[in-house]
């Protein structure tokens, strides 16, 4: 039975403090996951559990403002072009030149920013749930892609990105918010995806409206039975401390830097931002937020912008890695024995560093 271990680096430019999670052989062909809000690296367990026994090297690092990692009261420090060089640092301290990198959430805003900034790191790369060329252009790109349709501008003038907009206008709010009820805050956040919740407007899309989420402070919050999450006692356990730690501002902060990101994204991506390296996409169809099978204007500049793109399908809502990992771990597992071939755990190592 594989094992899963917990380690820490410190970066030398910025002396940042970073844990990461490996389980597998130190061999194996590597494979990096990055988790987004309001995760821990433990969220990844399946993944790192199934892989790292097919021989892969399997690493998941607690990104900024969670775990054991640093965190800052500056929400600047969270922008993706901080970001970026301290998981290029990760990278090296590992001893490897290139990955296969994973990302989810908003793991997917420093996941794109890498293959569109340092394709020479990136073997190929794997999204969950947020397409390339969304959410690392900023809030304004965001708000383009909204289908009128499920959300009337009279009604839902920021579609189902309006939690995003409160972000910017309240942060401090939605840190009280979830601090004054961790446990159960969170399991509403992990609640289990239904086909209903994927075609229907999210509860995302009224924060503004509500002053908060899940009706705004002082609404009645159901205590939901863990059962009904795809969080296990130990992720919640580790969830909680986690945010009891760093508190929640780091969190928040990864929404506060839609203007620096864009910039970065566009004037610095190479390739005018084309992806040459194998690329797979994982579709949450139950997702409420990024519903990209039922709004496929989500994913145009995506298959525009990727020259070598493989997409699946899972029923599932926004944490399908957590709510069907067999059938998320089995798709990247074929993927890779279709597309990215020598990244299969054998024994030969040259071809992967």
């Amino acid at each position: 039975m594989p094992s899963i271990t917990s380690h820490t680096f410190t970066t030398t430019t910025s002396q940042k403090p970073y844990t990461y999670l490996t389980a597998g052989p130190t061999t194996g062909p590597l494979v990096i996951f990055l988790h987004g809000w309001p995760a821990i690296a433990l969220t990844w367990k399946p993944q790192l559990l199934s892989l790292s026994s097919l021989g892969f090297y399997c690493v998941a690092p607690d990104m900024p403002g969670y775990g054991g990692t640093w965190t800052s009261s500056d929400p600047a420090d969270f922008a993706l072009e901080k970001i970026v060089p301290d998981l290029l640092e990760l990278l090296d301290s590992l001893g490897r030149k290139r990955a296969v990198w994973v990302g989810h959430d908003w793991g997917c805003g420093p996941l794109w920013a890498l293959a569109s900034h340092h394709p020479e790191v990136c073997r190929a790369m794997v999204g969950i749930s947020v397409p390339y060329r969304t959410l690392e252009l900023g809030l304004p790109a965001l708000l383009e892609l909204i289908d009128r349709g499920l959300y009337p501008e009279n009604e839902y003038p920021y579609g189902q990105w309006d939690y995003q907009v409160f972000y910017e206008q309240e942060p401090k709010a939605l840190d009280r918010q979830f601090e004054s009820n961790l446990p159960v805050h969170l399991k509403l956040v992990y609640g289990r995806g239904n086909a209903v919740a994927g075609k229907s407007p999210a509860r995302t899309a009224v924060v503004t409206k509500h002053k908060g989420w899940f009706g705004g402070p002082g609404a009645p919050v159901p205590d939901f039975p863990l059962e009904k999450t795809v969080l296990d006692q130990e992720m919640l356990d580790a969830l909680v401390e986690s945010a009891k730690k760093k508190g929640w501002h780091g969190a928040t902060a990864w929404y506060l830097n839609h203007a620096a990101n864009r910039k970065y994204t566009l004037e610095k991506s190479a390739n005018d931002g084309v992806l040459k390296m194998p690329v797979l996409f994982v579709h949450t169809e139950y997702d409420a937020v990024c519903q990209t099978v039922y709004n496929p204007r989500l994913m145009q500049e995506m298959r525009k912008k990727c020259e070598n793109l493989t997409e699946f399908v899972i029923k599932a809502g926004h944490w399908g890695a957590l709510e069907c990992p067999e059938e998320v771990n089995s798709g990247i597992v074929d993927w890779i024995r279709k597309d990215v071939k020598e990244w299969w755990p054998g024994p030969e190592l040259k071809s992967r560093l």
